[in-house]
């Protein structure tokens, strides 16, 4: 809306803008008093929010903790990595493996033109890319070609048409499913394939041996299996990456037994489990500080929010310290964060599992400490941890993870029940204001707010409708005035 140009007080000299202006100033005070409402409001879904973030936080942690990957993580080492290399799976034990020999590594079928000349076509012609196949030396129909190779195991249609190129074929022969990767020459018009996999089994071979004649190939090729000796037992692979009782090694080249045998072991991994734990821990650590702040955060009552007058009226680092103070406290006592930190404390005390080992939380080094100004915050004793999971990582795991009395589904139960009942109240980022309780207050206000401020725009105008009737008067009886005074000083 334009703001209409008046000019008050021409008869009467009175700053009538002034005085409106005062008079607005006192009228807009329920106004302003709810714009400060309104923020006070938003502030508060905004700090709902906040937590109901770390909150979530806290579960998905609870949740990738509870992979049993984290709890039995196992580490390995080779006693010569330029021979053989070796990763531990979670099911790894502590497993020793001594690789005596390595007398053959696994290869892959593979074939390539063998002429020293370039290839060339039925023509004399290099051949290329754009060269079909039927101008190719021996070839009749592309269409009955069919390929084997140790993915598909027996002849498949390589589905070419009459006039396929060799580009068609590349095509066809590089596939996903052919189970072969093909390479072509440019310069020279020569192929070469390798089949994807390696071993015995691996194989290249064309039904119609005309296109491998064409190109110099060998038709029928077959990989080789890796040959080594494993604790004096010789074994036959069609893979060089090996498993054997959940320890998977890798061989990298060939040596004798006459050589320093390669030694495998693998072990569980004490410090990953720990620092696994350690970081849920420290999550939940960082959630317990910030409901504990929110709860008890001090309220300053005389500092509300500001309104838009006041804070044209301050620099912005006075804004800034004003509105801390303004923001502090809003969630001082609230009863759902006092909720949720009580859920949580108990999850920690409650977990009390059924197994020969320890089945309490304390017993393997985590407790809430003996500090009670911590606010139920979880203190690691690291040696009684580390010792816990050497010596049984089987309980340790089921006290975190136990399906009826584990810490972990206690803690994503009651961040599911705390976050509900939070975005409930405050929504969710990005959640439609009208789907949140909190959000309802918000239109509520700005709904009055639109109301109010319409009656102040018409009270506004009465105020200058009033003036200007006044200057209007009194224009007239100045004009009165003058008259009169013009009348008698002419009878004189």
């Amino acid at each position: 809306m334009t703001t209409p140009i008046r000019f008050g007080g021409l008869a009467s000299g009175i700053d009538t803008d002034s005085i409106i202006k005062q008079l607005m100033t006192v009228e807009r005070i329920p106004v302003d008093r709810l714009d400060q409402k309104k923020q006070l409001t938003t502030w508060k879904v905004d700090a709902y929010r906040e937590v109901n973030r770390s909150l979530l936080t806290l579960r998905n942690a609870a949740v990738d903790l509870s992979l049993s990957k984290n709890f039995y993580a196992r580490s390995a080492s080779s006693s010569d990595n330029a021979k053989v290399t070796v990763t531990a799976s979670p099911a790894s034990g502590s497993t020793s493996l001594q690789i005596d020999s390595v007398q053959e590594l696994a290869k892959s079928a593979s074939t390539f033109s063998s002429t020293a000349s370039d290839i060339l076509d039925k023509n004399g012609s290099k051949v290329t890319r754009t060269t079909k196949l039927m101008d190719l030396t021996g070839i009749t129909d592309p269409t009955t070609l069919s390929f084997k190779s140790s993915v598909s195991g027996n002849f498949v249609s390589l589905g070419l048409s009459a006039d396929a190129t060799v580009e068609d074929l590349l095509t066809k022969l590089n596939a996903k499913d052919s189970g072969a990767s093909a390479f072509f020459d440019d310069a020279t018009g020569k192929l070469s394939l390798t089949s994807r996999l390696t071993g015995n089994d691996a194989t290249i071979q064309f039904n119609d041996a005309t296109l491998a004649t064409a190109f110099y190939l060998t038709n029928g090729v077959t990989g080789t299996n890796a040959e080594l000796t494993v604790n004096g037992l010789a074994i036959s692979r069609p893979s060089n990456t090996v498993t054997i009782d959940n320890v998977t090694f890798t061989l990298n080249k060939t040596f004798d037994s006459t050589n320093s045998p390669v030694t495998l072991n693998t072990k569980p991994d004490t410090q990953a489990v720990f620092d696994n734990i350690k970081a849920f821990v420290t999550k939940y650590n960082e959630t317990m500080e910030l409901m504990n702040k929110k709860y008890g955060e001090r309220q300053y009552r005389d500092f509300p929010p500001l309104t838009k007058t006041q804070r044209e009226e301050l620099s912005e680092d006075e804004i800034k310290k004003w509105e801390e103070k303004a923001m502090s406290g809003l969630l001082r006592s609230d009863g759902m964060i006092q909720s949720a930190t009580t859920k949580l404390r108990s999850a920690w005390s409650s977990t009390d599992v059924s197994t020969a080992g320890p089945n309490q939380l304390y017993q393997i080094g985590l407790s809430t400490g003996k500090d009670f100004r911590a606010g139920g915050k979880i203190e690691i004793d690291e040696t009684k941890l580390k010792a816990a999971i050497d010596a049984d990582p089987e309980a340790v795991y089921k006290l975190f993870t136990d399906t009826s009395s584990g810490l972990l589904g206690k803690v994503r139960d009651a961040t599911r029940d705390v976050r509900s009942n939070i975005t409930r109240i405050a929504g969710s980022d990005g959640g439609a204001s009208n789907t949140y309780s909190l959000g309802r207050e918000i239109n509520s206000i700005d709904s009055r707010i639109a109301r109010m401020d319409r009656q102040l725009i018409d009270k506004e105008n009465s105020y200058y409708r009033r003036f200007a009737a006044m200057e209007a008067a009194m224009n007239r009886a100045n004009a009165q005035a003058g008259s009169l005074q013009q009348f008698l000083g002419g009878g004189m």
